[in-house]
């Protein structure tokens, strides 16, 4: 099961790789280390809104539903074309963090315990 450094690290890694990939207009999305800050602390995310206090932590914000709204975000946000530097900063940060969310929720996902459909109710 990923602990905490671990999904510090993969959410890094995501943020890195997205702000290092290119638009359009074939410049990059961030500046990499912006990207990788962000991303580490997305990636942290899930485990601050709910802390792993017990084994059956897992809730609302690690359950499938909340998985498939970011991904619905990031598609979003993926084919959005942002018309100002303000908008490309804002497209940016918004595929870095929630790659980043989404990246522990893929990882704890394939953990025995998986994520819950919506949390409890």
């Amino acid at each position: 099961m990923p602990n905490s450094p671990a999904h510090m690290a993969i959410g890094a890694a995501t943020g890195l790789v997205v702000a290092l990939v290119p638009t359009d207009e074939n410049k990059t999305t961030l500046d990499p280390f912006l990207g990788a800050g962000v991303g580490t602390f997305f990636g942290k995310l899930p485990d601050i809104l709910e802390p792993a206090l017990n084994p059956h932590h897992r809730q609302f914000f690690h359950s499938i539903l909340v998985a498939g709204s970011i991904a619905y975000g990031l598609k979003k946000a993926y084919h959005w074309h942002p018309e100002n530097e303000t908008e490309k900063l804002f497209r940016g940060l918004a595929l870095v963090a929630g790659g980043a969310y989404l990246s522990h929720l893929i990882f704890d996902g394939a953990t025995p315990m998986s994520l819950p459909l919506i949390g409890k109710v």
